[in-house]
């Protein structure tokens, strides 16, 4: 009898799917970079049952029952679990599948039931991408993350479901390589992708023959053989169930930034404490834009904001913006002189940009001193972009970053990006609206800042998120476009 090695592997092109002895986790790794990681939470290995060139199979064990795993490659990567319920009595449901992608990688998620995707999408080039679909089964992401952030688990059956004595449930995933998450997006169906639209306008959807339920506050409606639906601003989830069962899709309606900061501007102004920096910041920006009109009060507390104890990027950036407010020169000479102690993070060149914008509102000529701060050296890949992207703008490094920055916020797909907090996701937003006008993929970098702009604004408006600090990083932008 061989020795079993340690992992069991079968050859993909130019990939490898490697399987640990025991089948608890798959891995597909590209030379030396995981690309991403599967396995069914929580169940106990076995030695293969089944190893050949091009597949290998497992027989597991989990609490709800038996489970037979099977691994292949063909035409694609295709993974197959069927959980077999071979004890006495029934059980509840609660069986998971943990995904993890790879360091360099980044997991965009759409956890819609019947019909969920992901994409495990390199971060610092368009592709090629890895696309994986739910062929069988139903997929929906857990309320919590797991046991660790680095990989998101997704419930295997809808919340209640159980399974009797003798019933079996099958899940599987198959997974393709795409040129980029156009090609991907291409594969998927129109009703899908056109789901965030302006405030006021209706969603149409060629899902007339299947049923659909809406919640409280939507219109639903037919015409000539299509779905319409209206609503108010803001992020409703419509039930659409076909012939392979329940899909979850998430309509949006987007309100305009100012109604989103004034609903924001209001909340810090009735609390009890004073604002921090980034509250402070939107309230300036607020008043500069007539979002809000500022009392003597409220002018009193950004007055008495200590933005150099503060210590951070959005200190000097409220500094900045309340100097040019208020036409004090000495406040926004500080500011610069602040900053240029900083290192060169993300947001650096932008603070630096809007203090160049500052300087001219209050008669200063502050050109060399800021193309001086830009020529620093970054700190990191997304820095380093940021810094090209207002100052050097090299095509060949930038684009390439721009769209890894577009590949970790989707695309243009349905759903969201799970390991990504919104702060993070306001950051890469800004970035690609720095986008020069005249590179070959402006036009779609400005549609994927627009979308994940709009996921963002409706989850402020819903209360999903309420710090400042992500509204804060898209307010930073806007001013500092090239086609501003």
């Amino acid at each position: 009898m061989r020795e079993l090695p340690a992992t069991e592997v079968i050859h993909w092109a130019d990939v490898e799917l490697r399987l640990e002895t025991d089948g608890s986790v798959m891995r597909l790794v590209r030379g030396q970079n995981l690309v991403v990681e599967l396995g069914w939470v929580g169940a106990k290995g076995s030695a293969p049952s089944l190893v050949t060139d091009d597949e290998v199979e497992h027989t597991l064990s989990t609490p709800a029952g038996r489970l037979l795993q099977r691994a292949a490659i063909n035409d694609g990567w295709r993974s197959r679990w069927v959980l077999v319920r071979d004890h006495d009595g029934t059980v509840q449901m609660a069986e998971r599948l943990r995904v993890r992608p790879g360091p360099e990688y980044s997991l965009w998620s759409w956890d819609s039931g019947v019909t969920a995707m992901f994409t495990v999408a390199p971060t610092h080039a368009a592709g090629p991408v890895l696309g994986i679909r739910v062929e069988q089964g139903y997929l929906e992401q857990a309320a919590d993350l797991g046991a660790s952030s680095a990989g998101v688990e997704y419930l295997v059956a809808p919340t209640g479901t159980v399974l009797e004595t003798g019933e079996r449930m099958v899940t599987v995933l198959s997974a393709q390589w795409y040129a980029d998450l156009g090609e991907f997006e291409a594969k998927m169906p129109a009703w899908t992708l056109e789901t965030q639209l302006d405030d006021g306008v209706t969603w149409w959807g060629d899902v007339a023959d299947f049923g659909v339920s809406v919640p409280e506050g939507l219109e639903l409606g037919f015409f000539d053989g299509k779905v319409s639906i209206d609503g108010p601003p803001g992020r409703r989830i419509i039930e659409i169930t076909g012939p392979r069962g329940l899909s979850r899709l998430a309509l949006e309606w987007v309100p305009q930034v100012e109604q989103v900061l004034h609903q924001l501007v209001v909340r810090v102004l009735e609390q009890e404490r004073e604002p921090n920096v980034f509250e402070a910041f939107c309230l300036q920006l607020a008043a500069d834009r007539k979002a809000v009109w500022l009392d003597p009060r409220a002018h009193e507390l950004l007055d008495r904001m200590d933005w150099e104890a503060d210590g951070s990027l959005f200190g000097v950036a409220f500094a900045l913006a309340r100097g040019r407010s208020l036409a004090e020169a000495a406040v926004v000479t500080d500011a610069l002189r602040l900053l240029a102690r900083y290192p060169v993070g993300v947001g650096y060149g932008r603070v630096v940009m809007a203090g160049f914008l500052a300087s001219l509102g209050v008669g200063l000529d502050s050109q060399a001193r800021c193309l001086d701060m830009l020529s620093r050296p970054a700190v990191g890949r997304t820095a380093a972009l940021e810094s090209s992207l207002l100052h050097y703008r090299s095509v060949d490094f930038g684009d390439a970053e721009l769209a890894g920055v577009a590949n970790r916020l989707g695309g243009l797909l349905p759903g969201e990006a799970p390991l990504m907090g919104w702060t993070e996701i306001a950051q890469l937003v800004g970035l690609l609206e720095l986008c020069p006008p005249e590179w070959t993929g402006a036009n779609y970098y400005a549609q994927v800042a627009s979308k994940a702009r709009g996921k963002l604004l409706c989850a402020y408006l819903d209360g999903r998120v309420t710090a400042a600090e992500p509204l804060a990083w898209l307010l930073l932008t806007p001013e500092l476009s090239p086609t501003a």
